[in-house]
């Protein structure tokens, strides 16, 4: 995950702390509880951060005051003491946009600083270039601006999501050959440089991935594997909430997992032609949510042939990472997913009549878009939390 450095188009808005930091370390920590939990009182504030009362009660005065929290009129109980007014984040403190760079569609989304997804804005596309996609990118951002009223010096920056690997620690990547123009090139500089905003990117997957801990069904775990379905098969983790990134930030590569001579990888393309030729046909990967119906002829056949792999996947999630979830997202149509996930077998010993705890699998809860409002919670996790 490869930023700029921040302070250099950090808009006037924002005051910044010491050095280059938006908040200081002890902020953060009072703005990441904050987040996660949605809304606390003072008093678990204080028990959750282990920092004195009369430090916290300082800290969320400053943070009132330039409005990055907000006190609400409801009081929260308190199984200890006395119940105290809820805090919660100010959604209307900061802004973020993603970015999604598709293999042939590029897709923006708008989040608040609590999390929320504003709106969101998708474009298919013939041209991949890069020229072509930061024009197609500038007008999405431009009409998300001008229809949700944003106000661009409260913009903490833009992340972005794009289907590759980092092929070393310069933040270049490797990405797909339909992305051609973009690989090998210092994707930051060319995005921050354009829109003049702090700038992060991550792979697809993770990025989506990211965006499941935040505004999907992954929020409920703080451990999850996500298996991100597209036109390629790829994912992320998540452990602690925190997104893994790995030595270069290539973590998640599940589909290194598949040697493609032995298992097929499950992905859309191959849902395709599958379905075509069985004589069905849909407009887009994308349009796949509305369009899917599971009676297609050729859907069993397709959950037939990945299921190996699914079963596979699943079993090294499970064993290395021993998470709590895996979720099954990307652009697969949520009746899809739930027909496949009954057939997952995550394989386990039995020992003394028991296996392991094993990890639940659930559908997305990210239906659409799921990328660019993945890369959107990036630089709030990046700068906030």
């Amino acid at each position: 995950m490869f930023s700029i450095d921040n302070s250099q188009y950090l808009r006037s808005g924002f005051t910044l702390g010491k050095g280059s930091k938006l908040f200081q370390d002890i902020e953060r920590d009072i703005i990441k509880i904050v987040f996660w939990d949605k809304r606390v009182t003072q008093s678990q504030l204080v028990a959750a951060t282990k920092i004195p009362q009369q430090t916290v009660s300082r800290l969320l005065k400053g943070l009132t005051q330039s409005h990055v929290l907000r006190q609400t009129d409801e009081m929260i109980p308190n199984p200890k003491g006395k119940p105290g007014f809820g805090i919660e984040l100010n959604p209307n403190y900061a802004y973020t946009f993603g970015v999604s760079i598709l293999l042939d569609a590029i897709g923006v989304a708008v989040m608040d600083f609590a999390g929320n997804v504003i709106a969101t804005k998708f474009s298919e596309m013939d041209d991949m270039s890069i020229a072509h996609a930061l024009e197609a990118t500038e007008a999405l951002v431009k009409a998300l601006s001008e229809e949700c009223k944003l106000d661009d010096t409260r913009v903490l920056g833009m992340g972005v999501g794009i289907s590759g690997f980092f092929s070393s620690m310069d933040g270049k990547m490797n990405t797909h050959h339909m992305l051609e123009e973009w690989s090998q090139v210092d994707i930051v500089d060319i995005i921050s440089n354009h829109f003049k905003l702090p700038t992060w990117v991550v792979n697809d997957g993770t990025g989506a991935a990211a965006g499941e801990g935040v505004a999907g069904v992954g929020r409920q775990y703080k451990n999850f594997v996500y298996l991100f379905v597209s036109s390629a098969f790829g994912g992320g983790v998540v452990t602690n909430t925190e997104v893994l990134r790995g030595t270069y930030g290539n973590a998640g590569e599940l589909g290194d997992m598949l040697p493609s001579k032995i298992y097929a990888h499950p992905n859309l393309e191959l849902l395709k032609r599958i379905l075509k030729k069985n004589g069905v046909k849909f407009s887009s990967i994308y349009n796949l949510h509305e369009e899917f119906d599971p009676d297609w002829p050729g859907v069993e056949e397709w959950i037939f042939k990945v299921q190996d792999s699914f079963d596979l996947v699943a079993t090294c999630c499970s064993a290395l990472l021993d998470a709590e979830a895996i979720i099954l997202g990307g652009h697969i149509p949520k009746e899809l997913a739930e027909m496949v996930i009954p057939r997952i077998d995550v394989y386990a010993q039995f020992r003394r009549g028991a296996k392991r705890p094993m990890p639940k699998i659930v559908v997305s809860g990210v239906q659409k878009h799921p990328v660019s409002i993945g890369a959107a919670t990036i630089p709030l996790r990046e700068l906030c939390l």
